[in-house]
């Protein structure tokens, strides 16, 4: 795994569990992840496919480009996923390190002792 998003790790979580992947031209595929690259690029097993038209098919096996997907629904099961704990460990050190800041800010912005005018 290289440098690669939230997004994309959570496709990496989701591999051997059941998504459903909405592409661009409107078609449905709905199958087991067997593998997802980088790129986005799926591999579905056990599939079945919704056309356009409503029309209904059952496949052994797809591979999906990324850039052809609109969106990927994952499993409920994916919301304690690793990377999301990470994300939310980051935004409080993100908002604790914010609220030091304002604190400061708010204390008088670092001016020293007033003087008296004559």
């Amino acid at each position: 795994m290289s440098n690669v998003g939230i997004p994309i790790k959570l496709l990496f979580e989701a591999e051997g569990m059941k998504v459903t992947v909405e592409m661009k031209n409107g078609e449905i595929y709905r199958g087991l992840l067997l593998n997802a690259e980088d790129t986005m690029n799926l591999t579905l097993s056990e599939v079945i496919r919704t056309a356009r038209n409503g029309q209904v098919t059952k496949l052994p096996t797809v591979y999906l480009r990324g850039s052809g997907i609109r969106f990927v629904a994952l499993p409920e099961l994916l919301r304690n996923a690793p990377a999301f704990k990470k994300v939310a460990l980051q935004k409080a050190r993100m908002e604790a390190e914010r609220g030091g800041a304002q604190a400061a800010a708010a204390g008088g912005g670092g001016g020293g002792a007033k003087r008296k005018r004559e």
